[in-house]
């Protein structure tokens, strides 16, 4: 399937690739690139590895454990290095339904169940669509469900955003975020949870401040409000999340030489599935939409 181009009469421009889970490549603002990967583009389309803005579906992070027989020895599961399941079947995922777009959109269906592997790893029929919206300095990313299939299905999917820091010392770039509860992890970077099974909070984190000696991979939930912004100033980034279910999680990771920023909004904690906790719900005949946009000022 040939890659998406997308552009706005100013300049700014997108590179889509169906082929690698409808993953956003590049997002380029007056000639500078905004996002990461980790290898060229063309190695990247030959390996398994997140960079871009992947779509991580139907679980965002990592599971506890797998939720059913199939799944041991299937290539479509991905592992981190402790065997855990982590980011969902799609990363290089190419058999959409559909796939349509034009000068500054794009958008990508997949009927869930016509897929028998899909549903023999996760058996909850729906229709699921991604559309892209370029502007001059925005891209926006908006991700829903349908419940067409006669059954509920838990929502725990998220994206991946990773950031490019530009300029002349990117350690020097800063970090602005709005109030979030830290959740301890344990060292498999799993949510540990009480003896009632509710998320074990660290109280509120403040991550404010220049990126330079920091690093860390964590997991934080939003506040119940409908939109929660992170503002990466150095150039000025700003990653907004809405959801139609209040308290959405996210996940902050900065490598301790920064390159780039990743700050990841997830429907559902990590281990949600698993834990088959935490995660909203969508009724059969039901539709979810959960939206993240990404601007530069």
């Amino acid at each position: 399937m040939s890659d998406i181009h997308l552009n706005t009469p100013g300049g700014a421009s997108v590179l889509i690739a169906p082929d690698c889970g409808f993953c956003c490549l590049s997002w380029k603002v007056k000639g500078a690139e905004r996002l990461h990967l980790p290898e060229g583009a063309d190695a990247f389309r030959g390996d398994v590895k997140t960079g871009g803005i992947p779509l991580l579906y139907p679980y965002a992070n990592r599971l506890r454990e797998d939720l059913g027989p199939d799944w041991a020895n299937n290539s479509q599961v991905k592992r981190d290095g402790n065997g855990l399941p982590i980011h969902g079947f799609l990363l290089r995922f190419s058999q959409w339904t559909e796939v349509v777009s034009d000068d500054t959109t794009a958008r990508a269906s997949l009927d869930w169940s016509a897929h028998d592997d899909l549903m023999a790893l996760y058996p909850h029929p729906h229709r699921l669509e991604v559309a892209y919206e370029l502007f001059e300095t925005r891209l926006r990313v908006t991700t829903t469900v349908i419940a067409d299939g006669g059954a509920p299905v838990p929502i725990s999917f998220g994206w991946h955003p990773y950031f490019a820091l530009l300029g002349e010392d990117p350690a020097n770039a800063r970090l602005t975020v709005p109030h979030l509860e830290h959740v301890l992890l344990d060292d498999q970077c799993l949510p540990v949870r009480g003896d009632d099974r509710s998320l074990s909070l660290q109280g509120t984190e403040d991550l404010d401040g220049e990126l330079a000696g920091r690093a860390f991979d964590d997991l934080f939930l939003r506040p119940d409000e409908n939109v929660s912004s992170f503002v990466i100033p150095d150039p000025m980034i700003r990653s907004c999340f809405r959801s139609e279910r209040p308290g959405p999680a996210c996940r902050s990771i900065i490598p301790k030489a920064p390159t780039f920023v990743a700050i990841e909004p997830m429907t559902a904690p990590g281990a949600a599935l698993s834990d088959d906790l935490d995660h909203p719900m969508l009724e059969a005949g039901g539709t979810f939409s959960a939206v993240f946009e990404v601007s530069l000022s």
